[in-house]
């Protein structure tokens, strides 16, 4: 039986939104002028160093690691949650809409937008912790992730580009449309690169880079890891679920990620209502429920054997699952 919570809008409703498909997806359009408007404040500050208080090469070496890693953290928020929702249930009403807006956002992460949704949602979503799924961690002969850090520094974009390639030269159906959204992206993402090569290199590719690696990567293994393939016998142990209050407040609840892949057209504003009428399933199945959110698993899990031991943590409320 298919909760409520994953009904289509009416035409009633989509007539009293006609720009957005579902009440809540402004705040999902809001965050990413924010992230655009994070790196033209980034970019403008670089090239009037005066009014950042730049005055010599270790004050530009610190504003451009810190700008970096801030810029990174929200990327990958923008991408790896904020698009993500975007994937499964487009945001607006209007299909040409959905799919310029969608260019014009993921670019600001270093992906193509028909890119990202193939891995995630053809790939991912339809094999999930098979063989066919690469874009998880490999996995060793016991079943086991591989180490952490060697699938934060190979996967993006070196695993993921042999990958595509071989699906999209492969594919007849794919390779014309793959060939000319990377055009679109490529013409997009290499704007900052006029203005100023140096600075696109650490203030734009940089950025990226730690988008994907660290936060869409590691949020990609922490979901997953420890977990085995949707069964009869273990029909909710195919991922984890994050029930901090705080993580998944300011991560568009991506933290209830088994919900999430049982049900994928639910909108995100609707999962804590799904996770408590599937509370009881959650515990019956035996599901991991963490008490903490991504950040603290991917730091137990990068840790030694001792550390990797907390992410087995169940929490308090779901005890019975173990």
């Amino acid at each position: 039986m298919i909760p409520a919570a994953q009904e289509i809008p009416t035409p009633a409703t989509i007539r009293s939104w006609k720009l957005f498909s579902h009440p809540q997806d402004w705040h999902c359009v809001l965050f990413h002028f924010i992230c655009l408007a994070a790196y033209a404040c980034a970019f403008w500050l670089y090239l009037h160093p005066k009014v950042a208080g730049i005055s010599g090469p270790w004050s530009r070496i610190a504003f451009v690691l810190a700008s970096a890693l801030v810029l990174g953290w929200i990327s990958g928020i923008d991408v790896g949650v904020n698009f993500h929702n975007h994937s499964h249930r487009p945001i607006f009403t209007s299909p040409f809409a959905n799919r310029w807006f969608g260019r014009i956002w993921t670019f600001s992460g270093g992906w193509p937008s028909f890119f990202w949704e193939y891995c995630h949602v053809t790939i991912h979503h339809a094999n999930l912790l098979s063989a066919e799924d690469w874009t998880l961690p490999k996995h060793s002969a016991d079943g086991k992730f591989e180490n952490f850090q060697r699938y934060l520094f190979t996967h993006w974009p070196w695993r993921l580009s042999r990958h595509l390639w071989k699906d999209f030269t492969t594919r007849q159906s794919l390779r014309r449309r793959s060939f000319r959204e990377l055009a679109i992206f490529l013409a997009l993402w290499s704007i900052p690169f006029w203005i100023d090569p140096v600075m696109a290199v650490f203030l734009w590719a940089l950025p990226h880079w730690i988008a994907n690696a660290f936060v869409m990567n590691s949020g990609m293994y922490v979901q997953h890891a420890g977990c085995v393939p949707k069964t009869p016998a273990k029909p909710v142990s195919h991922s984890t679920v994050f029930v901090s209050n705080f993580f998944n407040l300011t991560m568009f609840n991506i933290g209830f990620h088994s919900e999430h892949h049982d049900y994928p057209r639910v909108h995100w504003s609707e999962l804590p209502e799904l996770h408590q009428r599937l509370k009881q399933e959650l515990i019956d199945g035996r599901a991991h429920v963490v008490p903490f959110g991504n950040y603290h698993a991917a730091f137990l899990l990068a840790g030694d054997e001792a550390r990797q031991k907390g992410f087995a943590q169940q929490d308090a409320r779901y005890k019975g699952s173990r």
